[in-house]
């Protein structure tokens, strides 16, 4: 599936590079559809770093040719215990914005799609820090924690992607992301080790790959 999947996904970049507009009597006759998905990039992200797991689903309606709707979101967990300090934060995520398929609709590729996409991010965390110990060697290690806080943050998004059918109404893809915090909770306590739905924290960016499973309702 992954070799047949490849050469489709060449076969796409090479349509859109190539492909003129065919005349009208010949255009495939536009049919909404809705497109259910799953993120199963979180699976690849845990595998590296075991102490988060992120879970991410997502839905799309092509209200008009070539212009989809979308709307995304899933929850985030992270549990990281050192040797100086425990972390647990949990959250959850939304992502909403509209996508622009570039590709030129043939009867070979009626339903895939080369995306354009634009999304709004917000997230609602809670994090703790149930253990942190402070060292001294005159004293002695000193150990304290810090309590349930909450921390919101807003962010902007564009990237491209694609969506290419598999088998029958099922498609996969893949979309990278770029990301601009734009908004989040001023001065706190202490600092999120990740922002669900965004990425890594401590930087105004982000970039990351998506893989996705999806399948497709005509309507």
């Amino acid at each position: 599936m992954f070799l047949m999947t490849t050469s489709r996904f060449l076969f796409l970049i090479l349509a859109l590079t190539i492909s003129h507009r065919l005349p009208a009597s010949s255009e495939p006759r536009h049919s909404p559809s809705l497109r259910l998905g799953v993120d199963i990039s979180g699976i690849g992200r845990q595998l590296i770093s075991p102490e988060s797991l992120t879970a991410e689903f997502s839905a799309d309606l092509e209200w008009k040719k070539n212009f989809f709707a979308a709307l995304e979101g899933g929850w985030m967990d992270v549990d990281i215990s050192r040797e100086t300090h425990s972390y647990l934060a949990s959250a959850y995520f939304v992502r909403a914005g509209a996508d622009f398929n570039l590709l030129e609709r043939t009867p070979e590729t009626l339903h895939d799609v080369v995306l354009i996409s634009l999304r709004y991010g917000y997230s609602n965390m809670q994090h703790q820090a149930p253990r942190v110990v402070v060292p001294d060697p005159y004293w002695g290690n000193y150990q304290t924690s810090v309590g349930k806080e909450p921390y919101h943050a807003h962010w902007l998004e564009a990237g491209l992607g694609l969506k290419t059918r598999v088998w029958h109404q099922f498609f996969m893809g893949w979309s990278l992301r770029g990301r601009l915090l734009i908004s989040h909770t001023r001065d706190p306590e202490m600092e999120p080790y990740l922002i669900g739905g965004f990425g890594q924290a401590g930087s105004n960016t982000s970039l990351m790959l998506h893989y996705h499973l999806y399948y497709r309702f005509p309507l």
